[in-house]
């Protein structure tokens, strides 16, 4: 992926256009933040200028769009800036002052269009035009994305971990905190989860490829009436293979490098489990199946898969309870982040009830083996 420094650095010798540029008359990819869009594809040409949908380019910048039938005017909020473009009109109002967009919008088979280098300057971005793809590059530095739920707005930027909250009866987003982001800011994805009791799970997730490996940072925030009850932070790299398991996992909770955490149905916080003293392990872990009852933990460095009873607090290590007994003494000393090995782990299948069904391959031999697991 490339880095800001790199593109911007490239620029010097690339097309820079300004607000009022025209585009080449041809159709080009529209990248924001060196990330391809859906831009691209519903682009229009006009009179030699590239026009885009206003709702798509808002929302792909961290925009709430709101659309007025009666006036015709498009209102875009996100924290630092509010922007409003009203149809048949060049004059576009950002913060209460005046622009002047290079087209005016207007609407196509029920779509409002804007002219794409003018209206992404009046919402804080750039533009520019590399010449050896003739990729249309938008630049937005707060980087924000958001989430929406019950008439609530958060926005957090990824350029610098702030977190911002528009409530239904606020009229501009409030910052209310800041997510310790970590590493190179690739792109995170934002989600929102009713945790009940009137509190709300956010979860920025920035999940990325590189070298065979699977690199996570993980940020979860537990907020009520605007303040953050508590906030968890997790990382690490993983050997690529299929970890997550085949049911999905019923219940919230919020984890750290060290601990979990389960959220009750009434929004409060349950009894944390610290996975190293649970476990008798020291080191990286993943959490890869969570109900109510029972959570699955994956020590990596041996690949053992932990069950955590979550009514009795009782712990049972997987690998030594399922794994057949022939085959376990090459399990004991297997390397949890060898590519050969994580592809033929204990790994959950299915549920039904109390039962759980396992597979896993033996080693060297990688033969598949079923085995099953009850909880009591």
């Amino acid at each position: 992926m490339k880095k800001w420094k790199v593109s911007l650095a490239g620029a010097a010798v690339l097309l820079v256009l300004g607000s009022g540029s025209a585009l080449a008359a041809k159709e080009s990819a529209i990248l924001l933040n060196d990330k391809q869009t859906t831009l691209g594809s519903s682009q229009i040409i006009e009179e030699n200028s590239t026009l885009v949908p206003l709702k798509a380019l808002a929302e792909a910048m961290g925009y709430t769009f709101f659309w007025n039938q009666k006036s015709k005017i498009a209102v875009l909020i996100r924290p630092g800036r509010e922007v409003l473009f009203t149809t048949g009109s060049t004059a576009v109002q950002v913060n209460g002052g005046a622009l002047k967009l290079t087209k005016t919008p207007h609407i196509i088979k029920g779509t409002v269009y804007v002219p794409l280098v003018s209206a992404v300057s009046a919402m804080g971005g750039k533009t520019w035009t590399d010449r050896s793809s003739g990729n249309i590059m938008l630049v937005d530095e707060p980087r924000f994305t958001q989430v929406s739920i019950q008439n609530r707005t958060y926005w957090v930027s990824q350029n610098s971990g702030e977190l911002f909250l528009k409530a239904a009866t606020d009229s501009k987003p409030k910052s209310i905190g800041t997510f310790p982001l970590t590493g190179w800011p690739y792109s995170h994805s934002l989600q929102i989860k009713n945790a009940g009791g009137g509190n709300d799970l956010l979860l920025l997730t920035d999940k990325h490829y590189a070298m065979f490996n699977d690199f996570t940072n993980e940020y979860q925030a537990l907020i009520r009436n605007g303040t953050i009850l508590k906030q968890t932070d997790y990382h690490y790299s993983i050997v690529s293979y299929p970890h997550e398991a085949e049911p999905a996992t019923e219940q919230l909770y919020m984890r750290d490098d060290t601990s979990l955490q389960y959220i009750n149905t009434d929004g409060s916080l349950g009894k944390p489990f610290d996975l190293a003293k649970s476990t008798g392990r020291t080191g990286d872990f993943t959490v890869e199946y969570v109900s109510k009852d029972v959570a699955l933990i994956r020590y990596l460095e041996h690949a053992e898969l932990f069950a955590i009873h979550t009514v009795t607090g009782e712990i049972t290590n997987l690998n030594e309870k399922l794994i057949m007994p022939e085959d376990r003494k090459e399990w004991n000393t297997a390397d949890g982040r060898d590519t050969f090995v994580v592809t033929k782990m204990l790994a959950l299948k299915k549920r039904e009830g109390n039962v759980m069904t396992f597979t896993y391959a033996t080693l060297p031999e990688g033969k598949v083996k079923t085995v099953v697991y009850t909880i009591k």
